[in-house]
């Protein structure tokens, strides 16, 4: 669609922005499908077909997530510069030719080497970033609303993953993986198409805003001092409502920024982990992958409560309460998870519990960047937060598949997770946002 294309459109009264919502969650959808939540449908066939144990493959998720994180700063720096657009056509091709690849790796090694090198590059520039950064850039007041919508593609992404898990029992992971890559290519393609960078570039405001004239300049007039100086780091260029737009310069100075990457990487820690072994320890309670598939089916489904719950939420209260909330209420699903046997009601207490708490908090994690930091640098600042996170993503799948290996249980691994998962809640409260730290 050309720009010529989305100015027409606005007199229609439908904002650009929520086309961009509606693509980024198409690419969330996929994200979900196939790699954030599908690929746990493929691990016990990947280990059975590697002689592996889990600690070793679930090594390979970790490196992923190391590796994401290492691209956050590089990915963010590459949306900020070339627009969505462009990196998710790039990533979405990578990603399907990942998946073709895959389905001829005969060792673990080659497995490492397809899924870190081509899929999970993929993954990092094409999906995870443009995704998120895209918009946070068109809308502002909206903006907990417009990521909560666009997260439900994870969430409605689960209504597939049965479908996966059958492919998996009927017809094998490697003619499954092949699958995928068409897949990938078909509809993330097109959902690229519709990508643009800020509403400013075409003659547009965040959230659809009227433009407001600007006063006439007159010639000759007396220029005070003050309005040349260099903002500092206190007093943010403002945009938009007084909107903070910090630098990444900026951020890394700030307390707020570090404490905050400690927080999100706490919670990674416990959901990174969860995401990918929930379906090996359910086939370990006596279910077949398939019924787990459906359990996981429901938990990414039920997850759409949290993210539009909490998107909604955090346009009306301050993102680290939000945020706090969604922490505790993972931390409660992962200690539920721990006492989850062959019955259904722990069950379906843990899918509604730690659903809508994984849910919220993945919307508000990037509300809470964009409230704290802005849009200047918003993809830079976030991918940079990511690197620095990564050490729950990283340590928390490979602690999962230990535990395991040594103990035959996960009870220690998921308790650990509920701690974690506390202890960042609890840090949230006192994390302020900068501006509110200056007041």
């Amino acid at each position: 669609m050309s720009a010529e294309k989305i100015i027409q459109d606005e007199p229609t009264g439908i904002f650009y922005g929520w086309w961009i919502v509606l693509a980024s969650m198409g690419a969330t959808a996929i994200a979900s499908v196939f790699y954030w939540q599908g690929f746990s449908l493929f691990f016990l066939e990947l280990q059975g077909e590697f002689s592996t144990n889990r600690a070793a493959l679930s090594g390979a998720i970790s490196l992923s997530q190391l590796e994401g994180g290492m691209l956050g700063p590089v990915g963010g720096y590459l949306v900020d510069r070339y627009g969505p657009r462009r990196m998710m056509t790039i990533g979405v091709i990578m990603m399907g030719i990942g998946y073709v690849l895959m389905s001829m790796v005969d060792s673990l090694v080659m497995f490492y080497i397809v899924f870190l090198a081509v899929i999970s590059v993929g993954m990092s520039i094409g999906i995870r970033v443009p995704a998120l950064v895209a918009p946070a850039n068109w809308f502002i007041k909206k903006r907990g609303t417009a990521l909560g919508i666009a997260m439900t593609g994870s969430g409605f992404a689960g209504l597939f993953l049965p479908l996966i898990g059958w492919m998996i029992s009927s017809y094998g992971w490697r003619t499954t993986m092949v699958i995928a890559g068409i897949t990938v290519w078909s509809l993330g393609l097109p959902i690229a198409r519709v990508m643009r960078r800020r509403p400013e570039e075409y003659g547009l405001l965040p959230d659809g805003e009227k433009p407001v004239p600007k006063p006439q300049i007159v010639e000759d007039a007396p220029v005070e001092a003050t309005e040349l100086a260099t903002p500092s780091i206190v007093e943010a260029e403002t945009t938009v409502d007084g909107e903070a737009n910090f630098t990444l310069r900026d951020a890394l100075k700030m307390p707020v920024f570090w404490l905050l990457a400690i927080a999100f990487g706490l919670r990674q820690f416990a959901v990174g982990a969860i995401s990918l072994h929930q379906v090996p320890y359910l086939v370990d309670t006596g279910r077949s992958l398939e019924t787990a598939s459906i359990i996981l089916a429901a938990v990414t489904a039920t997850s759409v409560i949290g993210r539009l719950g909490f998107g909604s939420m955090a346009d009306r209260f301050p993102p680290r309460y939000v945020m706090a909330f969604s922490m505790m209420l993972v931390g409660l699903g992962a200690f539920i998870l721990s006492h989850v046997t062959e019955g259904m009601g722990m069950l379906l207490l843990y899918i509604v519990v730690y659903s809508i708490g994984w849910g919220g908090g993945a919307t508000t994690m990037n509300a809470t960047r964009g409230a704290y930091f802005g849009r200047r640098a918003f993809g830079t600042i976030s991918g940079s937060m990511d690197f620095v996170q990564m050490f729950g993503l990283v340590l928390g799948p490979v602690f999962a598949g230990f535990v395991f290996d040594r103990t035959a249980s996960y009870t220690i691994a998921f308790n650990s997770f509920a701690i974690s998962a506390f202890a960042a809640g609890a840090l949230m409260f006192f994390l302020r946002s900068p501006r509110a730290a200056k007041d």
